[in-house]
């Protein structure tokens, strides 16, 4: 095979495989748009699941996991649910985010019998899995930021769980590009894990 012929082989594979990488990241994406609503119109459902996020070095909630909270309160007392599920890390992958946000949610005047925790929602593939498998939610609203948002409404319906959304963005965030063009790639690999292999938990439990 002479190199020219090599080349040209390694040039249309690769511009096949990114295609493919990209066409797939647009299908997760495009899919879900339909699911997306405001706070006033997105329509009643069972629970409200809030995604966590990471903490402050001081151990409140970062901006973002803030806003989830802050928009997760609004929706419980705009009787959108009459329950909460905080679900994400329980201080055995890096920090407990769901001691702090369930705390957070009570000290906002949510009443603590409402407020459902699952420590063992270490990523979203987790967390969308556990609300239906041991939680046995079929319906919820997700409340996350918007680069978020789809990739978690991808996951939750694929695995089950019917889910409308409504984004978290109350203020501005730093490195919200990264975050983005993060969220992206993370969708591929949501695609994989849902149609190739099933990811094995990060801890186990």
């Amino acid at each position: 095979m002479s190199k020219k012929l090599l080349k040209k082989i390694i040039l249309v594979s690769a511009s096949a495989v990114a295609i493919f990488i990209l066409g797939t990241i647009a299908y997760v994406r495009v899919t879900q748009l339909d699911n997306l609503f405001t706070e006033q119109e997105v329509p009643q459902a069972p629970v409200i699941i809030i995604l966590g996020a990471s903490l402050k070095t001081d151990g409140t909630p970062s901006d973002a996991l803030e806003d989830r909270l802050i928009r997760g309160a609004e929706l419980f007392i705009d009787q959108k649910a009459p329950k909460i599920l905080v679900t994400g890390d329980d201080g055995q992958n890096h920090s407990d985010e769901v001691s702090v946000m369930k705390q957070y949610l009570i000290d906002k005047g949510i009443p603590e019998a409402a407020i459902q925790v699952d420590g063992h929602g270490y990523r979203t593939y987790e967390s969308c899995k556990r609300a239906k498998q041991e939680f046995g939610y079929n319906q919820a609203i997700l409340v996350t930021q918007k680069f978020h948002l789809v990739r978690a409404l991808y996951l939750c319906n694929s695995l089950g769980v019917e889910s409308n959304g409504v984004t978290s963005d109350l203020r501005h965030y730093k490195s919200i590009t990264q975050l983005t063009i993060r969220d992206w790639l993370a969708s591929f690999k949501a695609w994989i894990d849902l149609n190739i292999w099933k990811p094995v938990p990060p801890v186990k439990y």
